[in-house]
């Protein structure tokens, strides 16, 4: 059957008892015949984005480091190109000098998990003094 066609009303079944599968610990099927886990809201707490670490790390520093990595192998293929049109020449031989890409992808990442991380320092300072005007008594 197509996106575009109706299904028949033998194919319409009612949907599952979301209490029976939730009292059985199973996860109740979406409409689409997925799981979708019944959660309680009051379970779920109230995460900021920012504070999700990714392999460890603060989001802004992983995505520094991210595109560290991807700077790195650019850098080096713009570097790899002006060093082969320039063959000859003093920039150019100075550009033949210039290491593999992984070597250039990790100097990229380092430099961009060193932002990050400058960057994740700012807004926890910043987190912190509005905590700590929140907490001083108007007079």
């Amino acid at each position: 059957m197509s996106e575009n066609q109706q299904p028949s009303s033998e194919e319409q079944a009612a949907p599952p008892d979301e209490t029976a599968a939730a009292e059985n610990g199973m996860p109740a099927a979406g409409a689409d015949g997925s799981a979708v886990p019944v959660q309680d809201e009051e379970q779920m707490p109230d995460i900021d984005p920012a504070d999700v670490r990714i392999f460890g790390m603060p989001r802004v520093c992983f995505h520094g480091a991210a595109f560290g990595v991807a700077g790195g192998y650019i850098a080096c293929g713009l570097i790899e190109l002006l060093a082969e049109q320039t063959a000859g020449t003093p920039i150019g031989a100075l550009a033949a000098k210039v290491p593999g890409a992984a070597v250039c992808s990790v100097i990229g990442a380092a430099i961009g998990y060193l932002i990050g991380r400058q960057l994740h320092k700012k807004r926890l300072a910043a987190q912190k003094a509005a905590e700590a005007a929140d907490d001083t008594p108007e007079p």
